[in-house]
């Protein structure tokens, strides 16, 4: 059949069947096509996105964190690399592919993600755990770099903040989630951790509270400087060291492997002299999680002491035997 007789017997066929079925029948299926197509919309939908009904938290079973211990200058976010490193890794087909990689992971990632996860339950990402991490098992919270009360035109790391000391590390962005963190370590809503906190200065305890403002929007930073006098003024002068505002360094690779993965939602980790994380908690204190986050405080604070005393001891020790054998 040539290509002209092809084309009109096409034309015909159509048009008798538009004559054959009557306006009221075409819409009628036109109706059911559209009906399915919304029915099964709605079941990709449900599937991919449940309800927050159907959503079961369950408390954080595994320690989290980074697998090697912190350093200076990590995660500072700024680029150390010479020219030639640079134009080395400009033609390295393997980084090349890293990067792509990294490039499809956050296209990928749907811009409203983190706002739609917070109609659940405050945005709650983990139930805290009853008990603090095996010191064994626990992974690291990695170093951040940012500018402190103390010293807001310097850079500082936090790393040297939490050797030999014992603290309560809140990690918040934005002044929603720094609302969520004041449930656990606010004065108002958690008075026995102030108290902990002041009672264990006293004695000269290891018990710190550090704070960490995430701000990646160059923006929000720069309200955040603008306002330090006044953050200043709400804390005392010893504190000022211990609060920092961080701009860059934080991936989403690191943020995930601390359990911070909504970006909106405030955290509260307990960090030991090691910087391992021994315990965390996410978005706003439910039931029983005040009492967890008190209770791991003090086990780790009785650690620290055990661990100081064997320190002591075996240093008192080896003085002796050093003495013993000078006088042989």
């Amino acid at each position: 059949m040539s290509p002209p007789l092809r084309t009109n017997y096409i034309i015909q066929y159509k048009s008798f069947l538009n004559r054959s079925v009557c306006s009221a029948c075409l819409r009628s299926l036109q109706g059911q096509r559209s009906r399915r197509h919304a029915s099964t919309l709605a079941q990709i939908l449900n599937s991919e996105d449940p309800k927050p009904d159907e959503r079961d938290l369950k408390p954080l079973s595994r320690p989290i964190g980074v697998p090697h211990p912190p350093q200076r200058g990590e995660n500072s976010g700024i680029d150390t690399r010479s020219w030639s490193e640079k134009r080395k890794d400009t033609f390295d087909y393997d980084k090349h592919l890293v990067r792509r990689k990294e490039l499809i992971k956050q296209a990928a990632k749907p811009y409203f993600r983190d706002w739609s996860r917070v109609n659940h339950r405050n945005g709650k990402t983990f139930l805290a755990p009853s008990r603090i991490f095996r010191a064994d098992k626990s992974l690291y919270f990695p170093n951040m770099v940012g500018s402190t009360l103390a010293s807001p035109a310097e850079s500082s790391d936090t790393t040297p903040v939490f050797q030999d000391r014992v603290s309560v590390v809140s990690v918040h962005s934005g002044r929603w989630a720094q609302l969520q963190t004041d449930t656990f370590v606010n004065a108002k809503q958690h008075p026995q951790l102030v108290t902990l906190l002041a009672e264990d200065e006293k004695r000269g305890g290891p018990l710190q509270k550090v704070e960490i403002n995430f701000e990646e929007s160059w923006m929000k930073a720069l309200i955040v400087r603008t306002f330090m006098g006044g953050i200043r003024k709400q804390r005392r002068e010893e504190e000022w060291g211990r609060y920092f505002l961080v701009r860059r360094g934080i991936t989403d690779d690191l943020r995930e492997a601390i359990g911070m993965s909504n970006a909106r939602v405030g955290y509260v980790y307990l960090v030991d002299w090691m910087s391992r994380i021994r315990w965390a908690g996410s978005a706003n204190a439910e039931t029983g999680e005040r009492e967890d986050l008190i209770a791991g405080a003090n086990r780790l604070v009785e650690a620290w002491r055990k661990e100081r005393e064997e320190r002591a001891t075996a240093k008192e020790k080896g003085k002796i035997k050093a003495t013993v054998e000078d006088t042989t």
